[in-house]
Parts: C-alpha cells; sequence; structure tokens
C-alpha cells in the first residue's frame, strides 16, 4: 500500500496491529469519565481508520459485535451501537477508494458525516422510539467535530508502525 502524502510504499500491516488497537480503542470507551459530548468515541475512530485502509481484516461483522459489546457496557438499548457500528464499517469500506487518496485534513473533512452519524443515530433512535427528544444530546456533534480534529493524529499513530525508514540502509534486506 502506498501512502499517498509521503508517496512512500508502506509495510504490510500486522493483524495483531489491528486487533491490539481495536482492544485499545474499546478499552478507552470503557474508561469511566462519563458520557460527555467532549469525550470522544475512540473505537469508531479505530473502526472507521482500518475500515478505510484494511478493510479485510476488519469488517461489518467485528464492528456489530465491538458495538455489541458497547451497548452492554452503556446498558442502552441491545442493537443501537451494533447497528450504527455497523454503518459506519459499511459506509467507510465503500468509501475507501475515494478517501485514501485525500489528504489527511480532507479526508477528516469527507469523514465528519460518518462520524456525525454515529454520534447523533442513538439521539435519533431514542427521539422515534420513546417521542421524546432530549436537546442536550445533540452535543453529539461536539464529539463528531473532536473525532475529525483527532483523525490526523489517529492516522499518524495507526501507521506509524507501517512506514518504511525514509533513509535506506543497503545491507538490510528490506
Amino acid at each position: 500500500m502506498i501512502d499517498f502524502q509521503s508517496g512512500y510504499i508502506l509495510r504490510p500491516v500486522n493483524p495483531v496491529f489491528i486487533y491490539f488497537s481495536l482492544l485499545c480503542g474499546l478499552l478507552l470507551n470503557l474508561l469511566p469519565i462519563g458520557n460527555y459530548g467532549w469525550v470522544p468515541d475512540w473505537l469508531i475512530i479505530c473502526i472507521v481508520f482500518w475500515n478505510i485502509h484494511q478493510h479485510r481484516f476488519v469488517s461489518v461483522i467485528i464492528s456489530f459485535a465491538l458495538g455489541l459489546l458497547m451497548d452492554v457496557h452503556n446498558s442502552d438499548l441491545l442493537g443501537l451501537h451494533a447497528f450504527s457500528y455497523s454503518l459506519v464499517a459499511y459506509l467507510a469500506i465503500s468509501w475507501h477508494r475515494r478517501i485514501i487518496a485525500l489528504s489527511v485534513i480532507s479526508q477528516a473533512l469527507h469523514l465528519l458525516p460518518i462520524f456525525l452519524l454515529v454520534s447523533l443515530f442513538p439521539v435519533i433512535m431514542h427521539w422515534l422510539l420513546s417521542g421524546e427528544f432530549y436537546w442536550w444530546a445533540l452535543t453529539g456533534s461536539i464529539q463528531a467535530l473532536i473525532e475529525v480534529m483527532l483523525w490526523p493524529i489517529a492516522t499518524r499513530i495507526l501507521l506509524a508502525p507501517q512506514r518504511r525508514p525514509i533513509d535506506v540502509d543497503h545491507n538490510r534486506p528490506i
């Protein structure tokens, strides 16, 4: 795979690193820091990133299973996060060819609707199912904006193990 920003060829990704980063995202979501609008959904950043860059390893089914874990943790409607995570994974997989060729800032702006979808989907579903609309729950849009701002940092961190060194050592085989 080619890193379009630097023009370098990336090393093959290690599946253990992919699943470790998803586990770290899940553990960050499970921290007891509250469900505030300024707390990003770390797991969805990892899911979207790996569905764009390596969609063969992180599929819609894995996203669904991680969403079920988040539903159980939040003691929310069972399947709410699971459906939104799997929908976002599907959208990220279907958009991966057009997004991967953009710069990191353009990627973040193109991913804003995906992050808005995953943060506002539970609010809309609660409104449709209960008939009550909580205006304070619209802070999910702030969460989506924070996730967009974290996208360049996440890209830098999650692609770091795959980057080849700039200075080439001719005695090294790879």
